[in-house]
């Protein structure tokens, strides 16, 4: 596996004025890499997909655990940047009022085409049609790295409209060691037809952003841990490509310390503070 390049998808890695930067190699840009995003992986049939988040299905591993036990029961939540909607439905059948928002026009509507009275909308994250303190949590799964100016201004906008002592959960691919060096120094050329996909931050830099933008972090978790060596080890690459259920390792790993300082996304929780 060439050094920057890291996954089937032909993301570019490089290193850039201590942050690691991913490049898409791709023609896609903005909603239309959503949509094509969204549905290169839903190719199946979508009643069929949606069959276990509509009995309330999180997964097995730590966002179920950090979702139950962080989400307020009663009290308005919002994802945004909610693709599918599947943690929507999900959370909605277990009786949480939790509504969504994606900018991926086309995926919205093909969600809408199955579950016509599922609260997700066309929406733009760094500009809500919500009012000033209307909901009690935000969650942002993978959605502030993509913004090439940075995560503040989405950041923002969630304090303004979240309630005071309002929670947010968000997630953002995690910089660590292994990652650094599966990724091409800043001098190297970038590959034709490149273009800015993504940050990851580490755990510090995140967590200054987070308090700069009027939050105070309260828990920090990992997901996705076994990321790691996928990009450290060949080996067990050759071998997850055989025993997918290899990825299963993060269900022992990312509650671990280890597991959430090698883990591929960090998930913070934090709560809006009276005043920024």
């Amino acid at each position: 596996m060439d050094k920057g390049i890291l996954t089937k998808d032909n993301i570019f890695a490089r290193y850039e004025n201590n942050r690691i930067v991913y490049y898409r190699i791709d023609s896609s840009i903005g909603a239309d890499l959503w949509d094509n995003h969204w549905g290169d992986n839903i190719s199946i049939n979508l009643n069929e997909y949606y069959r276990a988040y509509l009995k309330g299905y999180l997964g097995r591993g730590q966002l179920r655990h950090v979702f139950l036990k962080h989400l307020p029961k009663h009290g308005l939540i919002l994802e945004g940047g909610c693709g599918m909607g599947q943690y929507v439905v999900a959370l909605r059948a277990r009786g949480y009022n939790c509504i969504g928002l994606d900018f991926a026009a086309k995926t919205v509507k093909r969600v809408k085409s199955v579950l016509p009275d599922l609260p997700i909308k066309v929406g733009n994250v760094c500009d809500l049609s919500l009012g000033n303190e209307s909901i009690d949590a935000y969650i942002s799964l993978g959605v502030m790295e993509h913004f090439e100016d940075g995560p503040s201004r989405a950041l923002k906008e969630a304090q303004r409209v979240l309630k005071r002592n309002g929670l947010l959960l968000v997630s953002v691919p995690q910089a660590f060691h292994w990652r650094k060096a599966a990724s091409s120094p800043e001098n190297t050329m970038l590959p034709e037809n490149a273009l800015f996909y993504q940050y990851a931050f580490t755990s510090w830099e995140f967590r200054t952003i987070l308090i700069n933008s009027g939050f105070q972090v309260i828990a920090e978790y990992g997901y996705g841990s076994h990321f790691a060596f996928r990009i450290r080890f060949e080996k067990f690459r050759s071998l997850l490509k055989r025993f997918p259920r290899l990825a299963y390792l993060d269900l022992l790993m990312d509650r671990t310390p280890i597991g959430r300082n090698l883990a591929r996304m960090r998930l913070f929780v934090a709560r809006k503070k009276k005043s920024i």
